[in-house]
């Protein structure tokens, strides 16, 4: 009935596009005639048929647009919904009520001055490891290395910039986190660190009832406006790196075993559009699998022109991948490309990361230690998608094949184009395959009755036709 007695978000909170997606799932569970909207920090209740003016009106509801502020609103939602309802005999009785109930105006807010950052903190850490992965759905673990490099990640780097965890959160501490200058000396405004702080430190405030600084924190812009230029490369260079890489003997096996691991996997990202990570999560690198009944053959085997990847949830060195579970298919299936990137010589680099983060970390280090001109592993995903679409490889398969949505394929992934590959896209769009139609007419120029009774039955399976 309200979004406070049916969460599907507790513990799972990264930041603003988790708390938007509570709110979009939260507005389902609002009574009819009373919705909650949002207006940019705080949240209004859409009335559509208001007492006072007989018509829609957006009226506040004195709710912030934090995950608690969502569960409030749509509790008042459903009291709204039962005021309406015969409650009351006028409107101004009904103001009033409105007043006094949805708005609090007859309560005087005070700041929770007697909660420390350290119980704030502990509180949170406590909703992270008591809830699941935000993907996955898994149970979090302390005892596990990748979620405790999550929190790290998502949480312990934002507390770490409070100086005195056993000072009273205030609005002063809050700001000093929250304007903390980054590792160059910069101001964080504008970055994606400063987004993070904002949200996560809005939450501590929250948690202790702070009400000035929710009030100061309100009139901030937390949008980040600075971001990191997008390295891509095309798929030619990768092949003469590659090409350079192994052809290139450091005359030290440690090295050389180095440089086949991370230019497998750096092969293995380009033609699956996956994270280093995932690589190391193949379930079916080197020998076949059996998963609800169908046999995947194994990557290594030469025979295996497929190529399906089973992604596991774990890594080889024991962490939780990013998504979880899930297939991925070669994003070409030209077999002079896949020989050229080497995928059936499976070579898994040897490391000792114990997280995702760490592993790509490592691969990083590499490419940029052999000065590969790039150092982001999005380059390789972002040329795999667009392999993907040049092969006319649906964006909807390939999203599903690189663990994450179509929306993110379409504004992000294409904002990373690379003028080679980009090329390459528009001077092969004539290969792709053909529309009924045009089909039909490729024929007739080509001296082949469309009509006839062995073309007619082509044309059907082709384009799985209705008889």
């Amino acid at each position: 009935m309200s979004a406070s007695t049916n969460s599907t978000h507790s513990g799972t909170y990264q930041g603003f596009q988790d708390i938007l997606e509570f709110f979009n799932l939260s507005r389902k569970q609002c009574p009819k005639g009373a919705r909650i909207k949002r207006n940019r920090g705080t949240i209004q209740l859409d009335i559509t048929t208001d007492p006072e003016t007989g018509e829609r009106k957006q009226r506040g509801c004195n709710c912030q647009f934090t995950p608690e502020g969502i569960r409030k609103a749509v509790d008042k939602a459903w009291l709204v919904h039962k005021s309406l309802d015969g409650q009351f005999q006028s409107v101004s009785e009904w103001l009033d009520w409105y007043k006094a109930t949805i708005l609090d105006e007859n309560k005087t807010p005070l700041e929770n001055d007697l909660i420390t950052y350290r119980q704030v903190f502990k509180e949170m850490e406590d909703d992270y490891f008591n809830g699941v992965h935000k993907n996955t759905k898994r149970k979090r673990s302390r005892d596990m290395a990748s979620d405790r490099a999550s929190f790290k990640r998502c949480f312990l780097d934002v507390f770490d910039k409070v100086t005195d965890w056993d000072s009273y959160v205030t609005w002063e501490g809050i700001k000093e986190a929250l304007y903390t200058p980054l590792k160059d000396g910069s101001s964080p405004v504008g970055h994606k660190d400063f987004k993070d702080r904002y949200y996560k430190l809005r939450q501590v405030a929250e948690r202790a009832g702070c009400k000035k600084a929710l009030d100061k924190l309100e009139k901030i812009d937390p949008t980040q406006t600075v971001f990191a230029e997008s390295q891509s490369i095309d798929l030619d260079t990768l092949l003469s790196l590659l090409d350079k890489e192994r052809n290139t003997d450091y005359r030290s096996v440690t090295d050389n075993n180095a440089r086949d691991g991370w230019c497998w996997v750096s092969a293995m990202c380009t033609l699956y559009g996956l994270r280093p990570s995932e690589v190391a999560a193949g379930q079916n690198l080197t020998k076949a699998i059996t998963v609800d009944g169908i046999t995947f053959p194994a990557v290594s085997d030469p025979n295996n022109l497929e190529l399906v990847l089973v992604i596991g949830e774990f890594t080889y060195f024991g962490s939780s991948t990013k998504t979880g579970q899930r297939l991925a298919i070669p994003m070409s299936k030209d077999k002079a490309l896949i020989n050229r990137l080497g995928i059936h010589n499976v070579c898994l680099p040897i490391t000792n990361a114990k997280d995702p983060s760490g592993f790509n970390d490592n691969h990083r280090k590499w490419l940029k230690h052999h000065k590969w001109g790039f150092t982001q592993a999005l380059a390789f995903r972002h040329l795999a998608n667009q392999l993907g679409e040049m092969n006319g490889i649906p964006q909807e398969i390939r999203a599903r094949c690189f663990g994450h949505s179509v929306a993110i394929n379409d504004s992000k992934y294409k904002k990373r184009r690379n003028l080679a590959t980009e090329l390459g896209i528009l001077t092969r769009h004539h290969r792709q395959p053909l529309p009924l139609d045009m089909a039909k007419q490729t024929l007739l120029n080509h001296g082949i009755d469309p009509e006839s009774p062995e073309m007619k039955a082509g044309l059907r399976l082709i384009y799985q036709l209705d008889d």
